[in-house]
């Protein structure tokens, strides 16, 4: 039998079984659409996490809390804080310390006259601009007196200046955060995303100021720029420093024994690499299971259907139709409707992975939307492969049958 032949058929046979033709494709459709928007939100989490961890520069060298032998480069908030302002202001001492500013993280509700809204704090340092390569658009960042006298001042980020004062300048006027009243120095200039928080939504408040508003004892991490060294030479005078002001007894200097970690921004991206790639093999097995199940619901359809088309297989085969040809024409008919519902598929997968980047936008800048013409590809490759696999059986099925056999069926 002609291939076009075949086509022909299995196109009449579909549309003449419109509704369970529409059910069959669906479990491929829906199979398909998951992948394809699973391993687009894992590719998308990954440049994420990349495009975070490259906001700081690559000669920054960043302190955390937790043992020194936990991979991870970035701000943990649920490991134990061990980092003080001691550290602080010896690591600002050392001869090989260019810049240095420290971070206290907090959230809090600002607010100015009628208007307020939900932001984050940061207890920082004068050195946050030269570390982080921040830009101020009005008034001035901290000074060193600042901290020293645990002044009430605030640099508030762009969005905060445009939602609480609209077109007036901030500057010298008063803004409450945690109901005290603080006098805005400074405005940043309009900035993006970093350690996974939106700088235009952030306050930036003396890290002492910050730890005597909400009771802290300890830093969340400390950044620096180191100065006639690399960074990694700078990772180990940290070490070699913070074991002596933690009174660790650590001569081996075995990580695991350390209660804080060190990271650059090449150690942070690799983690972050790594950790976007288990997340897009992790999302994409996920998926791929829909498609196993739509590929068993077609094969029990074409049960059904060579079950009920028995009569019509012993005519055509009585007709003089090979098994060859009546196999044929059950694989094309479960090729097409794979096919088809993988072409669907692919457009619903499209569509709702750009639709969750957009919503993921609403709540995080950041994300972009990302589509490997690969994937696309793959998807496709796979639903016409499930139908071939799992149309086999019942075609087979089909072209064993005896020609007087199925004509007797009923």
């Amino acid at each position: 039998m002609k291939i076009q032949d075949l086509i022909s058929i299995s196109v009449k046979s579909l549309l003449r079984n419109k509704a369970r033709a529409v059910l069959t494709m669906l479990g491929i459709v829906i199979g398909i659409a998951s992948v394809i928007l699973m391993l687009s939100i894992g590719k998308a989490a990954e440049r994420y996490l990349l495009a975070n961890v490259a906001s700081f520069g690559s000669d920054v060298v960043i302190i955390t809390n937790g043992s020194g032998a936990q991979r991870g480069g970035g701000p943990n908030p649920l490991t134990k804080l061990t980092l003080t302002y001691k550290d602080y202001t010896e690591l600002k001492r050392q001869p090989w310390v260019s810049s240095i500013t420290t971070t206290v993280l907090s959230t809090a509700v600002a607010t100015y006259g009628a208007e307020n809204m939900n932001v984050s704090v940061w207890g920082s340092a004068p050195d946050e601009i030269k570390v982080f390569s921040s830009t101020i658009e009005q008034g001035r960042f901290l000074f060193t007196d600042d901290l020293d006298s645990h002044a009430k001042v605030a640099v508030i980020g762009n969005n905060i200046a445009k939602q609480l004062y609209g077109d007036d300048s901030p500057v010298g006027k008063m803004i409450k955060i945690k109901r005290q009243n603080f006098r805005v120095i400074g405005v940043l200039a309009k900035g993006g995303t970093r350690f996974f928080t939106k700088l235009d939504d952030l306050i930036y408040i003396p890290a002492t100021t910050a730890m005597d508003q909400y009771n802290k004892e300890h830093l969340n991490f400390i950044s620096l720029i180191p100065k006639d060294i690399t960074p990694n030479q700078a990772k180990e005078e940290v070490r070699f420093l913070l074991r002596d002001l933690h009174k660790l007894d650590n001569p081996q200097g075995d990580l695991a024994k350390d209660d804080f970690k060190t990271a650059t921004q090449d150690d942070a991206q690799k983690n972050a690499g790594t950790i976007g790639q288990v997340l897009s093999i992790l999302l994409g097995s996920i998926a791929a299971i829909s498609l196993v199940v739509g590929g068993i619901g077609i094969m029990n359809i074409m049960y059904v259907t060579v079950t009920e088309r028995t009569s019509e297989i012993g005519l055509r085969k009585a007709l003089g139709a090979k098994s060859a040809d009546v196999m044929g024409q059950f694989l094309a008919e479960a090729i097409a409707v794979t096919s088809i519902g993988g072409i669907i598929g692919i457009i619903t997968g499209v569509v709702l992975s750009w639709l969750t980047i957009q919503i993921l936008n609403q709540f995080q800048t950041g994300w972009t939307f990302i589509l490997s013409g690969s994937s696309i590809f793959l998807a496709f490759s796979v639903s016409a492969i499930i139908g071939i696999i799992f149309g086999y059986n019942p075609a087979r099925r089909a072209s064993k049958l005896s020609p007087i056999e199925a004509l007797r069926y009923e």
